[in-house]
């Protein structure tokens, strides 16, 4: 456990690596609240739990409102929402390109702002970016949502500092997830054999690394983002 409880929020908090996330800051004796369109997050109870659409303005100023409410000043903030298509350009609509983009970096921000106020000197701000947007993808707008959510963190790191130290984890195909679930067989094969380690991560080493750079060792990282692919893409 940690000496001194933080309040760590988790947006996205039911995503497919959010239980363990939720398990890892826990062990640790934190306080944990999470979000979810549902207002409801496996894990924790219906009073750290906060109802959040992205996609709604008025929702992330209720969200903000409760959070301030429940957990008062935060500790830490982990972004990890998003939605993946999975399409190619000509298969999308205009509403599932504004969606995408607003889900996986417009929206995010438009919260984070909303949550400035409430991040105490010394918080930690941790996003989730991807492989996808380090080298593109099949899917070109959920690579460049991820892409713009790198080019959010170099710059908040800036801004934020030295109050605040923004940085992002940055993971290849998650074994486990629901994109992995989704996918063919021999599309998960394809992304594993190309890994040197030969093998994919787990939800529990994503979360491992989110949860280590938001300790003390870690504070002069700033503006990083972390790639936790096996070496899929260096």
């Amino acid at each position: 456990m940690t000496s001194t409880p933080r309040n760590i929020l988790i947006v996205g908090a039911s995503s497919s690596i959010g239980s363990a996330v939720i398990d890892a800051f826990g062990q640790r004796g934190d306080h944990v609240f999470g979000t979810a369109c549902s207002g409801k997050v496996p894990g924790l109870p219906d009073e750290h739990t906060i109802a959040l659409d992205l996609l709604r303005p008025e929702s992330m100023d209720a969200a903000a409102e409760t959070i301030g409410t429940r957990a008062g000043q935060l500790d830490v903030a982990v972004f990890l929402a998003g939605v993946l298509p999975g399409n190619a350009l000509s298969s999308y609509s205009d509403e599932q390109i504004t969606n995408v983009l607003t889900v996986n970096v417009g929206g995010q921000a438009a919260l984070l702002r909303r949550l400035l106020p409430l991040l105490r000197p010394g918080a930690r701000v941790v996003m989730t970016a991807s492989v996808s947007g380090e080298r593109g993808s099949f899917d070109p707008v959920y690579a460049a949502s991820k892409a713009a959510v790198i080019g959010l963190v170099k710059s908040l790191a800036t801004w934020l500092a030295p109050e605040i130290r923004v940085n992002a984890v940055s993971p290849g195909l998650i074994d486990g997830s629901t994109m992995h679930a989704d996918m063919l067989p021999e599309r998960r094969s394809v992304h594993r054999d190309r890994t040197p380690t030969g093998r994919l991560v787990t939800p529990e080493e994503v979360a491992g690394v989110i949860v280590d750079i938001c300790g003390p060792a870690w504070a002069g990282l700033n503006g990083q983002t972390i790639g936790v692919n096996g070496g899929a893409h260096v």
